[in-house]
């Protein structure tokens, strides 16, 4: 991106779709725990206009970088817990 001639906008993600709940239990099996267990959900603050469901397009990535994801969402879920917890080891 830093490398081009003019700057331009792009969207880095894998391209496939997943809920925030997917997410969620990707960190929690990370730490080897079960989500379910941990957190309470309220039907009454949920809001019609918050996304369910997203997915980036890294087409243009891809096409003008030749960039693809290597890591699914799982994976970098589980890449940024094992990276907190090794910061957070000394602390």
């Amino acid at each position: 991106m830093v490398q081009l001639d003019k700057p331009d906008d792009f969207l880095i993600a894998t391209g496939e779709s997943n809920r925030l709940q997917d997410f969620v239990d990707a960190v929690f099996a990370a730490h080897g725990l079960n989500w379910r267990d941990h957190v309470e959900t309220d039907p009454a603050f949920l809001r019609p206009t918050d996304i369910a469901i997203s997915r980036g397009d890294p087409t243009k990535a891809k096409e003008k970088l030749g960039w693809q994801a290597s890591h699914k969402m799982r994976d970098v879920a589980r890449l940024m817990v094992e990276a907190d917890t090794k910061a957070h080891a000394g602390s």
